[in-house]
């Protein structure tokens, strides 16, 4: 009899032991997936070896990539979305066919697995374009014929395509709006002034940051869209903007980046923005 008791609470011992170490191990394996887990944004532009655009937006879970820079750049752009430990891409948007812009995609797709490239049907005819072609019969391509909306989790984009075709492949740039805990970022690509016409009538809201469209040169509208969305932030992918764009950002208060020297990042956490 006492021998079966003592055996009862050997029993009842070892099983609150168990039942104490299998909480022990769910709460660890809970706690290291939150340490884990980047629950913020971060906005990259990547400075080139001359003017060009090569941007990551990166959730915890997501890789936006807008235009891959120069070909001559292409395995540091490689370098440095690994260093931001890319492993996949989501969504790889090439605003226009113009070398300043897609000479690093071939780079970008043989690194990485690339999910969707979003493009315009543009053709400009280089060479540099010809071999991208060919490259994207195997990938899964996108050509987006009007203003729609995708969501990556708390990223939400809103793209909007060219609604006509232009002569100018700067004109036929698409452009995109990013929303993260209410700050909102955009890509203008290279709108010159018959695109940013087309831009205004968008009804597009006020920002926190912007691209400058066309690298931050003037042409004769680039002032109304910097009013239309006064940003906080605006970024130039040159050294510095021309006369008339940093005339009108100097007026609205906008500070301004530039990637010539270096790369220019900003996180959003917790719904502030920051530079780092």
């Amino acid at each position: 009899m006492y021998v079966g008791n003592q055996n009862k609470k050997r029993q009842a011992r070892f099983s609150v032991c168990l039942l104490f170490l299998y909480i022990c191990v769910c709460l660890s394996a809970c706690t290291g997936k939150q340490t884990e887990k980047k629950e913020r944004l971060d906005v990259w532009f990547f400075a080139c070896s001359d003017d060009a655009d090569s941007i990551l937006l990166q959730t915890d879970d997501t890789n936006v990539i807008i235009d891959t820079g120069l070909s001559e750049d292409s395995d540091a752009l490689v370098r440095k979305l690994k260093e931001q430990d890319v492993q996949n891409v989501d969504l790889l948007i090439l605003t226009h066919p113009d070398k300043d812009h897609i000479g690093g995609a071939e780079a970008v797709l043989d690194a990485f697995s690339v999910e969707q490239v979003m493009q315009t049907d543009f053709v400009k005819g280089s060479e540099l374009q010809k071999a991208l072609e060919e490259r994207l019969l195997e990938e899964n391509v996108l050509v987006p014929e009007e203003k729609m909306q995708l969501s990556y989790g708390e990223l939400q984009m809103t793209i909007y395509p060219p609604g006509e075709e232009y002569e100018s492949s700067n004109n036929n740039s698409i452009a995109a709006l990013a929303e993260y805990e209410g700050k909102r970022f955009f890509f203008a690509g290279d709108a010159k002034r018959k695109r940013i016409e087309e831009l205004l009538s968008e009804g597009l809201p006020q920002v926190d940051v912007y691209k400058a469209a066309h690298h931050g040169r003037d042409n004769g509208k680039s002032s109304e869209l910097i009013e239309r969305l006064s940003p906080e932030i605006a970024v130039v992918t040159a050294r510095e903007p021309e006369e008339e764009t940093a005339r009108t950002f100097a007026q609205i208060g906008s500070t301004v980046y530039s990637t010539y020297e270096s790369d220019v990042h900003f996180t959003v956490d917790g719904g502030i923005l920051d530079v780092e």
